[in-house]
């Protein structure tokens, strides 16, 4: 059974065809012209195989005396329609009515000579002397269908067949056990093997099936208990690809010939449908894929291209994995010649942050561009769907930072702490230590001590130090830098309280024991009172 989705494909095909029959526009131009103006990309394509491809052409006629009418229009248009057959096609005529005839000289391959005998033959087609009493009595419309699958199966070298019942369709069999009526539908026995046989003939090949349905003008077929088309649609034609075509002609000459032109306009049609259709394949494609940690995504493909199709475009990335989700890298993802590429793919990441098993397989979407897409729409073909996957086993980290960026920012953090609660430790263990040496006004020698561990340390009138007849104090601190200036080391620095003290430049300065510096101040009431002379040298621990 052909899917729905196929059947409405080839509609699209069907209506091509048959446009030409509606609107008259393509009688002006010869099969290959027409071929080459509505398919030009595709006939240059395939203009060889168009030419190596014979197709073979099955017509079932119902010659039974009903039939008579029509011995004038069908002889003459069967005669034009063979005598236009290229070289190498072949054609099987089989007359039907109570049994099925394959008279000699009915079927053969076309050559120049085949054609001079099938035409004088077709002469006898309706009073042949193979044809017994009763031949003509009945239309059995059972055996005709089988016949027609007997011949495709017996001409198994052609991949591509036009099966091709004429007839009333009003079955009409002799009166057989335990069937009381010669008039009837097919039974479903019948409709089942006929199914059958033709599922089993036209496997591996291309077929197109066409019912010609001939009927008196003004005869409604349908209105017949007997009449079976409905049932040949339904029931046994429906194995076919493009399902079984219905042409209703009446009885008229005209409408007929107009259809064995179109027929024959639409041989080259069909042959192409044929060698596309058996073209219509996406060519091997592999991927291998490399995942880093954070889930970027590599992947080296190879492909095919095959005759019909030279280019792909990667169109999507996927996994089935629910927790997992793939980002695609979506300007990679262009249209391309290249056989073997290696693009980034995207990135995938887990719903959830940290690290995660993946365990999945990497699906690729992939699509067919060409440049006669169109082309390929007229003639029912519908693209293969492509793509390929990659097992992976992966743990995946998921962070708004790379992996690596992560560590050595969380590394950067550990060693900022540590020297942070260095800087701490730093600032609270060092204590100053010094040397005070004071004289008086006249160069005595006053105090001269050593002080320390402390952080401060003060000289002068009620200083921890203390000096008679000071009017001033000098105060030492040790100033403790913010432990965030991971670097920066305690230092300490004087300063006056009281009085005055002063150097050539300030009242104030640094020391630094490991620069061995030495601080000499003036000290006094006020700048004009200078009684003492004071040196300050810290020791280095």
């Amino acid at each position: 059974m052909i899917s729905e989705k196929m059947k409405k494909t080839n509609v699209i095909f069907v209506i091509t065809l048959l446009l030409g029959l509606i609107t008259g526009s393509i009688y002006a131009q010869s099969p290959l012209q027409y071929l080459e103006t509505t398919f030009p990309q595709l006939t240059e394509t395939f203009r060889e195989d168009i030419d190596n491809c014979h197709a073979h052409y099955v017509f079932t006629i119902d010659v039974s005396g009903s039939m008579n009418v029509y011995e004038g229009t069908m002889v003459p248009l069967l005669k034009n329609f063979i005598q236009a057959l290229p070289n190498g096609d072949k054609i099987t005529i089989i007359p039907f009515g109570t049994e099925t005839k394959n008279p000699m000289g009915f079927s053969g391959i076309i050559s120049d000579e085949m054609k001079k005998t099938l035409l004088s033959n077709m002469e006898q087609l309706y009073h042949n002397s193979n044809y017994d009493q009763l031949f003509r009595d009945h239309t059995n419309i059972y055996k005709a269908i089988n016949e027609i699958s007997n011949s495709v199966t017996t001409n198994s070298e052609y991949k591509v067949n036009i099966l091709i019942p004429f007839t009333d369709f009003l079955n009409n069999i002799p009166k057989v056990p335990p069937h009381k009526f010669n008039k009837r539908k097919l039974t479903e026995a019948e409709l089942m093997d006929m199914q059958s046989k033709l599922k089993a003939a036209i496997q591996g090949c291309y077929v197109r099936c066409i019912a010609v349905e001939l009927t008196d003008e003004g005869v409604d077929n349908k209105s017949q208990k007997e009449y079976c088309l409905d049932q040949l649609r339904d029931s046994v034609f429906n194995v076919a690809e493009n399902g079984l075509e219905i042409i209703r002609t009446g009885n008229s000459k005209e409408a007929i010939g107009q259809w064995f032109e179109q027929l024959r306009r639409d041989i080259l049609v069909v042959k192409l449908r044929a060698i596309v259709d058996s073209e219509n394949k996406a060519g091997q494609v592999s991927m291998q894929t490399d995942i880093d940690i954070d889930g970027n995504t590599t992947a080296k493909i190879n492909w095919i291209p095959t005759k019909l199709y030279q280019k792909i475009k990667i169109d999507s990335t996927y996994l089935h994995q629910e927790d997992f989700s793939f980002i695609n890298d979506t300007n990679n993802y262009c249209s391309t010649r290249d056989t073997q590429l290696e693009i980034e793919l995207g990135k995938i990441k887990n719903k959830e942050l940290g690290f995660h098993s993946l365990k999945d397989s990497i699906n690729l979407g992939i699509s067919l561009p060409t440049d006669f897409d169109a082309e390929l729409s007229k003639l029912g073909i519908v693209k293969p769907i492509s793509g390929s996957e990659s097992p992976v086993d992966k743990l995946i980290f998921t962070f708004p930072l790379p992996l690596w960026l992560t560590i050595l920012i969380l590394v950067l953090l550990i060693i900022y702490i540590i020297l942070f609660i260095r800087a701490i430790a730093i600032n609270s263990k060092d204590k100053m230590q010094g040397k005070i040496t004071v004289d008086d006004e006249y160069g005595a020698n006053i105090i001269a001590k050593k002080f320390g561990p402390c952080e401060t340390i003060s000289i002068g009138k009620a200083a921890n130090i203390h000096v008679d007849d000071a009017e001033w104090t000098i105060q030492v601190n040790k100033v403790k830098p913010s432990p965030f200036l991971l670097f920066k080391t305690p230092y300490y620095r004087w300063c006056a309280t009281k009085g005055y003290a002063g150097t050539k430049v300030s009242t104030e300065g640094n020391l630094d024991a490991k620069r061995n510096m030495l601080a000499k101040i003036k000290c006094g009431a006020n700048k004009r009172s200078i009684t003492h002379n004071v040196s300050i040298r810290l020791i280095e621990k």
